[in-house]
């Protein structure tokens, strides 16, 4: 999958150091290499993940998530967001697929 907004990714490595120790460039290796076709895939893909129409919530360890937008036709995903799990506005909850 092509990654675009990759620095925020980059920034939350930074600003959260040990406590997503390596966690970060795992993640971009894992988007990077997915060919993911459909938005289930990618939900088996991260159980985690909380998954809703185009957009995905993946949380991470230390009170951090990242959200993205994927587009399994295009081979694309947009990070819309890298930080602290409170600090973005709130995504559907419940089931990993909507």
């Amino acid at each position: 999958m092509k990654l675009m907004e990759i620095l925020k990714l980059v920034e939350l490595a930074d600003r959260a150091g040990k406590a997503l120790d390596g966690a970060i460039p795992a993640l971009i290796a894992e988007l990077d290499a997915g060919t993911w076709r459909s938005m289930d895939e990618i939900a088996d893909f991260f159980p985690a993940a909380i998954v809703d129409g185009i957009k995905v919530r993946i949380p991470m360890d230390g009170g951090y998530r990242v959200d993205l937008l994927a587009d399994c036709k295009a081979q694309m995903i947009f990070i819309e967001y890298a930080g602290t799990r409170s600090a973005a506005r709130a995504i559907k909850t419940g089931s990993n697929v909507a």
